[in-house]
């Protein structure tokens, strides 16, 4: 249900008798709304359900850490899990109720989601449940049932702050609603202040009520014991089971309960005002000075009690009890508590509140003392129930005495500060004695018949007796207001009695002012006699002594420095006959007209100065006063407190015999009236005389506008407020009914309206509706005409397009068909070129291998002829000089100029011919494995000229030489280094000329001249068909080994350029003459005794430009192999297509060929 579907409350009509009670019956008088009974009902049982969870799930703890040992197990064991459930409890108070109580408060407010009354009902359901299945952990998870329970013991604290706030936020909005004439005649009473007071005293009396329901549970329990094994074994058992009945009484009680919607203070914090209250100069200390120590004494014997209370789980067990011992010994404490706070204000009327407030706290210290030594149990709760009572009399006097301290406007914020203190020091003795209990254990001492055995609760008990002792001491050196007058004799006389009855007059209003000399008493008389008269009564202003003529008399002789002489008795007794006749024929008839009647002084002046301020006692001064007096006690008693030396400064005039006296004496005299005031706040009206008059008489006014009974002008002037204002209650309801009928017209007449309108606007949009409708069949007609248009558009479209590529297969497929005949011609030509070349060059093989053999044998016979012609003239004479040195076997020939691809002739005439030169002889190829040592190092000598791009490895291309035209024999045709050069010829293959001297034979004009072997080795038998290896080629001129390189490149690149003219060219063929670089001649190499053949010396064209020096900046580096901007712009650069640098690929031939990058130079 939300918070919308909540019903609302009714706001209930003022309560008159509420309004007029004063502030001492607010209390009582809030009960008797009902719906704030209701909620104050569903508090207390709530209350009860709540202090009895928490007291059975301690004892459900004890029995689990019993068995199973847990927290270290043992007595130790068992304290500490006492002290772990109070922690547990004090956790989620501090946790929900002070650090996280402005989120709490916002989800419970009146704008927050969670419903107040619906959060109250949850919350109390989940304790009635958890305090259901409590008893049953010991059974389901027996290992781990202590922790479970001390879970349940911080979720029972949670929903139990989430109860209290949502109470505490909904409680003010069930207050009673001011009169209709408001605060025009008496200020209205604070309700707040009295809700507070109510719900701290429902608090406190939980606890003694839920120890007794302990009690009886726990009786009941060992009675079904003895039936029911179960429970004998759950001995709490039934206590949880009646916590979760309250909880569930007190869920009904809230959900018949109806809660007005209206905006609430928001809830209060535990521990706000915790810290002292400050005023203008500084830290609040009161009128005297105590308020520190009496806060301490205070919260001290709180805590005392709080620690009692947590150890007595252990004491009882320690004395053989169980949960009734428990119970009971919980309900003599705090049940003791609650008798001595009601007892307070009649316990020792005529003992001195500050003296009293020690006397309690040291007869506290004592009992505890007392309950931890006696090992009786029925002395025990005896004892128990004496440190509760004193107890309490020490927390009511002690509240008193701090009311007595501070000002009416102060007040609030100084019992805040003390319930705060008060709470901290409950809290940490609730936690720390059961530590305390297990830190000392268990003791047995035994001296012959003289056994002294207690455990760590009993001397724990002991210990916070034996503290309380000191404290008591200190209260009564630091604040005793009877210094010098022995204790003994004020409790003597306190306990005496023996008073006559006092009571106020029936009729009237009897005020004393009362105070120090130079308090100002007259003054404020005079003050408050007028404002009493404007309010319509009958006021009479009266002093003593004084105001009669006898008392005239009197006063002269009392007041007169001559009587300095006179004894204290006769001056008591003189001050007591005046004032019975001050009450005969003054106070009595002016009381019995129904005036208000204002005396300055009256018995409390005689008892503290000649009480307090003589060695009388005050107790027999007061008897005798109350005995003159016939018992006569004022209605008010405002005491003007004011320091003596500030009052000794507004003397005037010539102080009189008791102004005379010195400030010892009015110091005493001050205590003396504070002393009074304490012992019945109730009637007393304390009140700082030592500011301005005109605040003073504001406190002591606004304190009578709550007590001063109602004159007659007041109460016509209260019934005519009344009436005007319910005249103007029945005016504004008859202006709110002639609005409300106002608006009913204007609501219906706008109804029609909007009815018209919304005719109008049905009929709009039916006729949009029905345009729209045709717009929207116009539309979709459009729509399906342009979709059959599209679709017939698109079935020509598809037809046009399956006739194009139709028509683009059929032409596809002839193209295809085409270009697999011409391919297949192409394959076929090419076979045919490539078996005609295969034929061709086994043919010149053959012609080369028959060539080479003719040249040997040419060789060896031309050998013979030289020898025998080199020894015939050797005989005879020495033949000329030879130019060629005996070292040059092979003769390099002059270049003879290939024929073109034509066939025809590529030299001039004139030039070198002789013979058929489109013949090249075929050297056999020579593999690497069948080179000796010399020939690799010539190939490696040779690899220093470049090759094409597309040139072959040796060992698969059969190098072609050409044949060469055979020069005629001369002096000149012995190939020197001095043969003539051919212009234009650089590039061609260099033809050597034959091995002999002599005109060659018949015949051999066509073939190619073989160069002979240079040793007269006989090659093996066998060996014809195998590739002839060239004996090495030594060369004096650098120019010859050049022209040599160059026979054999231009022999590679004939091959090279045979091969790729089948396979369509290259494409370095076709690059323009000149644009690669020229590569300068190598260096000259000295004649060595190596076995390399030298290459043919370069022949440059006669006549040519001279070459100039190649540039610096153009040598080849090893950084010219890396890739250029070209390169990376446009990718790399491959020579052939398909495949990248470096790879080898297959023309489909099966010739293997290598690409890669480079720039070479073409040789």
């Amino acid at each position: 249900m939300t918070r919308a579907e909540q019903p609302t409350a009714h706001t209930p009509a003022p309560d008159d008798a509420l309004v007029a009670d004063s502030r001492e019956r607010a209390v009582r008088a809030l009960l008797r709304r009902p719906q704030l009974k209701r909620l104050w009902s569903a508090q207390l049982v709530g209350g009860i359900g709540d202090t009895l969870a928490l007291l059975v799930l301690v004892v459900l703890v004890l029995q689990a850490t019993l068995a199973q040992g847990s927290f270290g197990g043992g007595y130790r064991g068992v304290a500490f899990a006492v002290a772990i459930v109070f922690a547990a409890r004090i956790l989620a108070t501090v946790l929900f109720g002070a650090v996280l109580l402005g989120p709490l408060t916002s989800l419970t407010s009146q704008e927050g989601p969670l419903d107040r009354r619906w959060t109250m009902v949850g919350a109390d359901g989940l304790r009635a449940a958890l305090m259901i299945v409590a008893p049953l952990w010991i059974d389901w998870t027996p290992g781990n049932a202590p922790t479970v329970l001390v879970v349940t013991v911080f979720v029972t604290g949670i929903a139990e702050r989430f109860w209290t706030v949502c109470r505490e936020s909904a409680a003010p909005a069930l207050l009673p609603a001011p009169p209709p004439e408001g605060a025009t005649v008496r200020p209205l009473p604070d309700h707040m202040d009295a809700l507070r007071r109510l719900s701290l005293r429902t608090n406190f009396l939980a606890i003694p009520l839920a120890a007794a329901a302990l009690v009886v549970a726990s009786l009941f329990n060992n009675l079904l014991g003895t039936g029911v094994a179960w429970f004998d074994q759950h001995q709490a058992a039934l206590g949880a089971y009646v916590a979760a009945g309250l909880f569930a009484a007190s869920l009904s009680v809230l959900t018949s309960l109806e809660l007005p919607g209206t905006r609430t203070p928001r809830a209060r914090s535990p521990l706000e005002g915790l810290r002292r209250p400050r005023t203008g100069t500084g830290v609040d200390k009161g009128r005297t000075g105590a308020v520190p120590l009496l806060v301490l004494a205070s919260a001290a014997v709180a805590g005392a009690i709080a620690a009692a209370v947590s150890v007595c789980v252990l004491h009882a067990a320690d004395l053989g009890g169980g949960p009734v011992l428990y119970g009971l010994a919980v309900l003599a404490l705090t049940g003791g508590v609650a008798v001595g706070i009601r007892t307070a204000p009649r316990a020792l009327v005529a003992l001195s509140r500050r003296r009293l407030l020690a006397l309690a706290i040291a007869v506290t210290g004592i009992a505890l003392l007392a309950a931890g030594l006696v090992p009786d149990v029925t002395t025990v709760l005896l004892i128990l129930a004496v440190a509760g009572v004193g107890a309490g009399i020490a927390a009511n006097t002690g509240h008193t005495l701090l009311d007595q301290e501070a000002e009416d406007y102060r007040r609030p914020r100084m019992t805040e500060h003390l319930h705060a203190v008060v709470r901290v020091f409950v809290a940490l003795g609730a936690v720390l004695a059961p530590v305390v209990a297990a830190g000392i254990g268990p003791h047995r001492l035994e001296n012959g018949r003289f056994v002294f055995a207690h455990g760590g609760a009993a001397f724990t008990l002991m210990l916070v007796g034996a503290l309380l002792l000191p404290v008591a001491a200190l209260v009564l050196a630091k604040v005793d207001d009877r210094s010098g007058v022995p204790l003994r004799q004020d409790l003597v006389d306190a306990l005496r009695g023996d008073d006559p009855v006092t009571a106020p007059a029936q009729s009237g209003f009897f005020i004393a002012l009362e105070g120090g000399d130079g308090a100002g008493k007259s003054t404020q008389a005079e003050a408050l006699a007028d404002w009493i008269r404007s309010k319509g009564h009958e006021v009479v202003v009266t002093r003593e002594p004084g105001a009669t003529p006898v008392g005239k008399r009197l006063r002269s002789i009392l007041l007169d420095v001559s009587s300095a002489g006179l004894s204290h008795r006769a001056e008591a007794l003189l001050y007591a006959a005046d004032r019975a006749e001050h009450v005969d024929t003054v106070v009595r008839p002016a009381l019995e007209r129904g005036a208000v009647v204002i005396s300055d002084r009256y018995i409390d002046s005689s008892v503290a100065y000649q009480g307090a301020g003589r060695d009388l006692s005050p107790t027999e001064i007061a008897r005798i006063n109350r005995w003159a007096t016939n018992g006569l006690v004022p209605h008010l008693t405002v005491l003007l407190d004011v320091s003596p030396d500030v009052a000794r400064e507004r003397f005037t005039e010539a102080p009189d015999r008791l102004e005379s006296e010195p400030a010892e004496f009015h110091a005493r005299v001050r205590s003396g009236f504070l002393t009074l005031a304490a012992a019945d706040p109730g009637r007393y009206l304390v009140v700082d005389a030592g500011q301005e008059p005109e605040a003073v008489t504001t406190v002591v006014r606004h304190h009578l506008d709550q007590m001063l009974p109602l004159s007659e002008a007041e109460v016509k002037a209260q019934e005519e407020a009344r009436r005007q204002a319910e005249e103007e209650a029945r005016r504004r309801a008859e202006e709110e009914a002639r609005r409300k009928a106002e608006e009913e017209r204007l609501e219906r007449e706008r109804q029609e309206q909007l009815a018209r309108l919304r005719a109008e606007e049905e009929e709009r949009k039916r006729r949009e509706l029905e345009e729209a409708q045709r717009r929207e069949a116009e539309r979709q007609a459009e729509e399906a005409r342009q979709r059959a248009e599209e679709a017939r558009r698109r079935a020509e479209e598809e037809r046009a397009r399956l006739l194009a590529e139709e028509q683009a297969r059929a032409e596809a497929e002839a193209r295809r068909k085409a270009e697999e005949e011409r391919l297949r011609r192409q394959a076929e030509e090419e076979a045919r070129l490539r078996a005609e070349a295969e034929a061709r060059r086994l043919e010149k093989q053959q012609k080369a291998e028959e060539a080479l053999l003719r040249a040997e044998e040419a060789r060896r016979a031309a050998e013979q002829a030289a020898a025998a012609a080199q020894a015939g003239p050797r005989r005879s004479a020495p033949p000329a000089a030879d130019a060629t040195p005996p070292e040059a076997v092979t003769v390099p020939t002059p270049v003879v100029t290939p024929t073109d691809a034509a066939g025809g002739p590529a030299n001039p005439p004139g030039g070198p011919t002789g013979g058929p030169t489109d013949e090249t002889a075929v050297l056999p190829p020579v593999r690497d494995d069948e080179r000796g040592e010399a020939s690799g190092e010539g190939a490696a000598e040779g690899s220093d000229a470049p090759q094409g791009p597309g040139s072959a490895p040796d060992s698969e291309v059969t190098a072609e030489l050409p044949q060469p035209t055979v020069p005629p024999a001369g002096p000149g045709s012995a190939g020197t280094p001095g043969a003539p050069e051919v212009p234009g010829a650089a590039d061609e293959t260099a033809v050597l000329p034959p091995v002999g001297a002599g005109e060659p034979p018949a015949g051999t004009a066509e073939e190619t001249a073989v160069l002979p072997p240079v040793g007269a080795v006989e090659p093996p038998a066998g060996a014809a068909d195998e590739t002839a290896v060239l004996p090495p080629v030594r060369f004096d001129d650098p120019a010859d080994a050049h022209g040599a390189r160059s026979a054999q490149g231009a022999s590679s690149d004939r091959d090279d350029r045979d091969d790729r003219d089948l396979r369509g060219g290259d494409i370095a063929d076709r690059v323009p003459p000149g644009f690669f670089r020229d590569e300068r001649p190598a260096a000259a190499r000295p004649d060595g005794s190596d076995d390399r053949t030298r290459e043919l010396p370069q022949i440059e064209a006669e006549g040519g430009a001279p070459r100039r020096p190649r540039p610096d900046w153009a040598e080849e580096t090893p950084l010219d192999d890396l890739p250029t901007l070209a390169d990376e712009l446009l990718g790399p650069h491959e020579y052939q297509e398909g495949g990248e640098a470096g790879e080898e690929y297959d023309d489909g031939h099966g010739n293997g060929r290598g690409r890669g990058r480079g720039r070479g130079r073409r040789g």
